[in-house]
């Protein structure tokens, strides 16, 4: 019987990078750091659940105080 896929397929550090607009650098720090779980497949391959990097928190502009 096969395996139903997954609905959020794994990501890769290129692709988590586009997907949060930030660097690969700061995705690969991330992960380093503990604040993004990964996953590597095979000898070099690194995958990130997509649902790991929604659950990442944002930054949110300062507001305007020249009033």
């Amino acid at each position: 019987m096969a395996r139903p896929a997954s609905p959020d397929p794994q990501l890769s550090v290129a692709e988590a990078a586009d997907r949060r607009r930030c660097s690969q650098k700061t995705i690969r720090r991330w992960i380093a750091d503990g604040t993004l779980p990964a996953y590597r497949v095979g000898a070099r391959m690194i995958r990130i659940d997509p649902r790991d990097l929604d659950r990442l928190p944002r930054r949110i502009a300062a507001a305007d105080r020249t009033a």
